[in-house]
């Protein structure tokens, strides 16, 4: 079954680039205009949800910049089109085709923009990345979008504390990681952040309006607030997972996750020796050297695999999306011996290694299964915060950190 999303008050069809969504609620803070691409395969059904009318705009190569002036569009003459219908968008030949479920028909080579003043708009679709088709790019403020990440992010279940401080958590990454893409601000895959449009549960917008504006910050900007479902019993130093410095606010902290959903891993990984040399891309050999690579204070950080032809080390971190595994803590058994890896060992041609471990994430900054349980057990969002991000970090409106 599709999922049905609802996004908001103007639709830009743009041939080749194709599809701006303002969100349909007004934000509770001013902030700034973010564009979240969003890629659908066709065909896609949008349904408005009040009175909408169509504009075109003149230039076709917009590949390069998809947002757009207002003023830049012109009406269609004539260019109403009927209420509550059901409209199925394809890119047929190069055009723009727009198809309503009682057989109204628009096409055009030109991009369009569909625009309701109020009401707004639902996509039914699935949010998924093709190589073609119709690109989809999301126009929408900084509140709504944190609305939006936080009703895709979290559980409506969990404790308003909680979802208070992802809300704050999910600004302030926001905020510190604009510029990854080019032309556009934010994708909506776990890259940046996952979004899926406006949720319905009412608490994720009272979270968000609770905490409006607010953010992190270190030494007057935004911090870098990553967070994670569930640490597994603690959470990790970001240089144990990433190259970079240490910052005073990613530090490791003991996690409260122990109840979490995501705490236990729900099955074992086995690979065998020839489907780590292929997945480490080393040339096969009679045997595999694993050797775990430990940081300053002597904890296993990663691991070196190789060779006589070579190796390369990897930090669980890597392991852990090159593998699949669900996350970076985890512990490496020579199998069916269960032998833990602990010291350089060969992994004879026909054998395997399990990966067991605790935890989904990379396991840095705040825990979401944390702090469902902190507030559970009183403690305020303010001071989730801290727990997980330090004392050094500040909390402040956002246009204080010069945003």
């Amino acid at each position: 079954m599709r999922q049905r999303f609802r996004y908001g008050i103007s639709l830009f069809l743009i041939l080749i680039t194709v599809l701006h969504i303002i969100p349909v609620f007004a934000m509770v803070a001013a902030g700034p205009e973010l564009s979240v691409k969003l890629e659908m395969i066709p065909p896609v059904t949008l349904c408005a949800l009040g009175p909408i009318n169509l504009f075109y705009q003149p230039e076709k190569n917009l590949a390069e910049k998809p947002r757009l002036a207002p003023t830049t569009w012109r009406l269609v003459e004539g260019g109403a089109m009927n209420l509550y219908q059901s409209w199925q968008v394809t890119l047929m030949d190069g055009w723009i085709r727009l198809t309503s479920d009682r057989g109204d028909l628009i096409t055009s080579d030109l991009p369009l923009l569909v625009r309701s003043p109020a009401g707004g708009f639902e996509l039914n679709g699935k949010l998924l990345w093709p190589t073609d088709g119709l690109l989809f790019f999301n126009e929408v403020g900084l509140e709504d979008y944190v609305t939006g990440v936080l009703g895709s992010e979290a559980y409506a279940g969990w404790p308003l504390e909680a979802l208070k401080a992802n809300a704050v958590a999910i600004r302030t990454y926001t905020l510190s990681s604009l510029g990854k893409h080019g032309v556009f601000a934010l994708c909506a895959k776990d890259h940046c952040q996952v979004y899926r449009g406006l949720p319905q549960a009412p608490i994720f917008q009272a979270a968000v309006a609770a905490t409006a504006g607010e953010v992190l910050t270190w030494r007057g900007a935004p911090i870098s607030a990553v967070y994670h479902s569930s640490s597994g019993g603690r959470t990790r130093n970001n240089e144990e997972v990433w190259a970079g410095s240490p910052p005073p606010y990613l530090r490791a902290v003991e996690d409260f996750d122990h109840l979490g959903k995501r705490y236990h891993w729900s099955q074992t990984y086995i690979f065998t020796w020839e489907e780590l040399a292929r997945a480490l891309a080393l040339p096969p050999e009679q045997g595999l050297w694993v050797t775990p690579l430990p940081s300053a204070n002597g904890e296993r950080v990663g691991f070196w695999f190789g060779g006589n032809g070579g190796g390369k080390g990897l930090k669980n971190e890597e392991l852990r999306r090159l593998l699949g595994l669900p996350s970076a803590n985890f512990r490496v058994f020579r199998y069916p011996e269960l032998t833990e890896i602990t010291q350089s060992t060969i992994l004879p041609s026909g054998s395997s290694l399990l990966f067991t471990g605790n935890g989904s994430g990379h396991g840095v900054g705040l825990s979401q299964w944390g702090a469902a349980e902190l507030a559970t057990r009183g403690y305020t969002y303010r001071q989730i915060l801290r727990h997980y991000y330090g004392p050094e970090i500040q909390l402040e409106n956002y246009t204080a950190a010069g945003r």
